[in-house]
């Protein structure tokens, strides 16, 4: 083998075992810490690349909620602000490793970004951007650290309106989430100021990291993290919403018109949302759980239904356990071509989320499982609400 060959051969294998890096490190997130328990309320307000000038704002808005987080700072900052490095540990912050200098470690020579985890105190190191190197992890474990990442990007440093920021994160916040944000941007603090109290209200309990139930990531969680890009495009492109935010709630509607088959009380065409199930919440569920998530979510439904008659009825193409039936639902039959359809789908979400083999998917039937306006108006709206109060 020549020279020229031999080269070729090297910049191939690191070319290689980069994007390897990118793509199972980075993108799937396998090996990493980077979200709990989705069945609880509990999530993690999580700080990078401090301290800076806004840490103690930032610190006071904590305060005022009586909350802890947990802080991964940048080595070169924390050396050159060790009063604010102590403000943070004495209020009782969680304090990690976001290495010496904020530079992706594919920037970096092996030996480099050895220095620069291993000068970073803490049991945690986050990456900056996330990015990891072929060394990274293995750095990382010789160091007795344990690489930590998110499942939820504030995008605090974009240049649009806290709200905007806020309601996207609303949307897509689950239980367990460990939420990304930084300490620098000013407009972090606008998103704080929007951001807890409607957590707070709606059920979730913002801890220290440390405080959730952390499991290093494997195959099906990466690909689940993988997939979260994906999701969020395709509820932008169909206008996917949600009629409520507690930490429980496992639906998301898409308004549309009908697209069959033929139901015993409705037509194709008929204007009425497609139910899209929050699969992680409802994989980390039990029954009780979840039976209760969908009273609590049918609530929430009912008043959205109040405000929207042209809505007609709630559809989505599934196996339907029978104990859903106790909430209203009804079945129709589906063509072949869809239920094979319907149960490849469902088949995936069951191993993705629960890492099951549906069995009942072999046996029983895929169906169209719907649940009528008046059926939830009359179990969950205002005026079965009122009426069970007159007869206390």
């Amino acid at each position: 083998m020549d020279i020229a060959t031999l080269i070729g051969s090297v910049l191939v294998g690191l070319l290689t075992a980069y994007g390897l890096a990118e793509v199972l490190g980075r993108w799937m997130g396998l090996g990493a810490l980077a979200w709990g328990n989705r069945a609880e309320p509990k999530i993690a307000l999580t700080f990078d690349d401090g301290p800076s000038e806004q840490t103690e704002a930032i610190l006071a808005i904590l305060q005022r909620y009586n909350l802890k987080a947990s802080f991964f700072l940048t080595g070169q900052r924390a050396a050159s602000r060790p009063d604010l490095v102590e403000k943070m540990a004495s209020a009782g912050h969680q304090l990690e490793a976001h290495g010496y200098w904020h530079r992706p470690a594919v920037l970096m020579a092996p030996w480099t970004e050895w220095v620069h985890i291993q000068k970073s105190p803490g049991k945690l190191y986050r990456p900056p951007w996330g990015i990891v190197s072929p060394f990274t992890h293995l750095f990382a474990r010789l160091l007795g650290k344990q690489i930590a990442l998110w499942d939820l990007e504030s995008k605090d440093w974009l240049d649009k309106p806290a709200q905007e920021l806020v309601a996207r994160m609303l949307f897509y916040v689950k239980g367990g989430s460990v939420i990304l944000l930084h300490d620098g941007p000013t407009r972090t603090l606008e998103v704080l100021e929007c951001l807890l109290p409607k957590l707070i209200e709606n059920g979730y309990q913002p801890v220290r990291m440390d405080e959730l139930d952390l499991r290093p990531l494997g195959p099906r969680q990466g690909l689940i993290r993988a997939n979260q890009g994906y999701e969020e495009r395709y509820d932008q492109r169909v206008g996917s919403i949600k009629v409520g935010y507690r930490y429980n709630h496992i639906l998301r509607l898409e308004i549309q018109a009908y697209p069959g088959p033929d139901l015993p009380e409705y037509h194709k065409g008929t204007p009425c949302a497609h139910l899209h199930f929050e699969s992680a919440r409802m994989g980390a569920m039990n029954t009780v759980q979840v039976m209760r998530a969908f009273r609590e979510t049918f609530r929430e439904i009912a008043k959205f239904l109040e405000q929207h008659p042209e809505v007609e009825f709630l559809y989505g193409y599934s196996y339907l356990g029978r104990g859903a039936l106790t909430l209203g639902f009804k079945t129709h039959p589906l063509p072949k071509a869809k239920q094979l359809q319907s149960k490849i789908t469902t088949a995936w979400f069951a191993w993705l989320y629960r890492g099951e083999i549906a069995r009942h998917l072999f046996t029983a039937p895929a169906e169209v499982v719907y649940i009528t306006r008046e059926t939830i108006l009359g179990k969950y709206g205002s005026a079965n609400k009122a009426q069970a109060q007159a007869h206390r």
